[in-house]
C-alpha cells in the first residue's frame, strides 16, 4: 500500500468516525504498520471494522481485521472446542480427526485424542482445552500477524517458539 492509499484508507475511516481527527503522525504510524499490505485487503478489513465497531480503530486493530478477513487468525476457543466435540461424536476414539485450524489440532495433539475421547469429566477437559488453546493461539496469531504485515522481524524468534508437540 502506498502513501496515497494509506491516506485514502484513513479518509474512509475518518468519514465513518467523524469525531476523530487524523494527524500526520497518525497517518505515518498507520502507513508504517500497514504499508506492506495490499490496499484492497486493508479496505476489506476497514469495512469490517466500520460494520462492527463504534470506535475509530488503532493500526493494530486494522491489521487484526485484515488477518481475520483472510482467515489467518485462530478461531475463537469455543468454536475450536465445538469442532473437537463434533469430531469426537463423529469419529470416536478409533477415528483420525481432521480439524479446520492448526491451532485446534495442536491442542488436541497435546492433550491426546484418546484422552479426549475417554474423558469422564467433560467440564474439566473443556476448561483445560480452552486454557491451552488461548495460550497457544496468542503465540500462533502473533506470528501470523507478523507474516501478514510482511515484517518477519516481528515473528517469533527460535527462542520464543513453542516446544514441539509429541505424538
Amino acid at each position: 500500500m502506498n502513501k496515497h492509499e494509506t491516506a485514502s484508507m484513513l479518509a474512509y475511516l475518518s468519514a465513518a468516525y467523524p469525531n476523530v481527527a487524523v494527524t500526520k503522525d497518525t497517518a505515518r504510524v498507520f502507513h508504517e504498520v500497514l504499508g506492506e499490505l495490499d490496499y484492497q485487503r486493508v479496505m476489506e478489513g476497514c469495512r469490517e471494522i466500520v460494520r462492527e465497531s463504534a470506535f475509530f480503530p488503532s493500526a493494530a486493530e486494522v491489521l487484526k481485521s485484515v488477518a481475520r478477513t483472510q482467515g489467518v487468525l485462530s478461531p475463537p476457543a469455543t468454536a475450536a472446542w465445538n469442532d473437537v466435540m463434533t469430531q469426537v461424536s463423529r469419529l470416536g476414539m478409533q477415528g483420525v480427526p481432521e480439524f479446520a485450524h492448526a491451532t485446534t489440532a495442536a491442542v488436541v495433539q497435546s492433550l491426546g485424542w484418546r484422552n479426549i475421547c475417554m474423558s469422564m469429566n467433560q467440564e474439566v477437559l473443556r476448561s483445560n482445552f480452552l486454557k491451552m488453546y488461548e495460550e497457544l493461539a496468542k503465540h500462533i496469531d502473533r506470528k501470523r500477524l507478523a507474516e501478514v504485515a510482511g515484517d518477519p522481524s516481528n515473528a517469533l524468534k527460535p527462542s520464543d517458539s513453542l516446544p514441539a508437540l509429541e505424538a
